[in-house]
């Protein structure tokens, strides 16, 4: 296994549980983590993750909060006495995790495993009562940690996937006629999350889209909230058929983050339509930029379309993702 460990607060390189690792025959990667700014800590983590591509995250205490305050695209977590509420703003964590934690821990308390399982939605048996104390390094821990990660490594099937990104820098001088009469868009400010979580998985189920099913209700609801994020519903005949997800938030660029129709508009030149509608609204108040990115898993379709509006692929990177 390639493993991608987090240290906690003042931890060092090569401690008993990385070594442990590899003495077992496991790749470690254990990247520096700013003691001093959480912020920078998380990026230098993040930095790693998208590098290596680990096929699990171990986080020790403070490193533990790291690890669910990163966007790992549904990896596997493994987390040792997580530190989640004293940093980061995380609440949750993914579906594929194990929590090692000591009832005895006289620094970062049992029931804060306890509550991170629950906002989680995980089962308890997601959470294991293991070790003397907060260090977590005796044998026994050290074997529940290998065990856990092997775990979830066996449970979890990843996708290689690629990913495209593309840009455009100009409004395209192109002219897209509506395919049919009942199409209209609405702009829909400040939507409900439950709301906005049945066009997501409505449009994007079927594509494995996860990067908003990943975020609390009260994270998802700051971002709806911002004026700057723009909701538009396409409707046939005043059916929901798809939508468009603007982000204004960057000064002077905006970017596509979310777009696609339900399964049973596709094939129908709608797609093509809304397309060429959404470029002509982020024009119609100039950006310097216009950006998005797809992957190997959307339709077939939908890095071509894309081309064709005008958008110029300027970016390929692989990932791994959990399907």
């Amino acid at each position: 296994m390639k493993i991608l460990f987090l240290t906690g607060w003042h931890g060092k390189p090569d401690g008993v549980k990385p070594t442990f690792l590899r003495q077992h025959g496991h790749e470690v990667i254990e990247p520096p983590l700013d003691d001093d700014d959480f912020a920078t800590a998380v990026r230098s983590a993040q930095q790693a993750f998208d590098e290596h591509q680990p096929d699990v995250v171990i986080g020790l205490s403070r490193g533990g909060a790291v690890a669910i305050n990163m966007d790992v695209n549904q990896s596997p977590l493994v987390l040792m006495c997580p530190g989640w509420k004293r940093f980061g703003h995380a609440q949750i964590t993914g579906k594929k995790t194990i929590i090692l934690h000591s009832r005895s821990d006289d620094v970062v308390p049992f029931p804060f495993s306890e509550e991170l399982v629950k906002n989680s939605g995980l089962s308890p048996k997601a959470l294991i009562d293991v070790g003397k104390d907060h260090f977590l390094s005796d044998t026994q821990t050290l074997q529940a940690m290998l065990d856990a990660c092997e775990q979830l490594v066996r449970e979890t099937v990843l996708a290689d996937v690629t990913v495209y990104y593309l840009e455009m820098f100009a409004r395209p001088s192109l002219d897209v006629p509506p395919p049919r009469g009942g199409l209209t868009v609405r702009h829909m400010p400040a939507p409900s999350v439950s709301y906005y979580r049945s066009l997501y998985d409505a449009v994007g189920k079927e594509y494995k889209w996860l990067s908003r099913r990943k975020l609390t209700d009260d994270d998802l609801a700051a971002i709806l909230d911002d004026p700057n994020n723009e909701l538009h519903v396409l409707h046939v005949d005043g059916t929901p058929a798809g939508f468009a997800e603007l982000d204004r938030r960057q000064t002077s660029e905006v970017e596509l983050t979310q777009f696609g129709l339900m399964s049973g508009f596709i094939g129908q030149g709608i797609g093509r339509w809304f397309l060429q509608w959404t470029i002509d609204k982020v024009w119609s108040i100039p950006p310097t930029r216009f950006w998005l990115h797809t992957c190997s898993l959307d339709h077939p379709a939908a890095l071509p379309n894309y081309q064709k509006a005008g958008f110029v692929q300027y970016k390929v990177e692989q990932i791994r993702q959990e399907l």
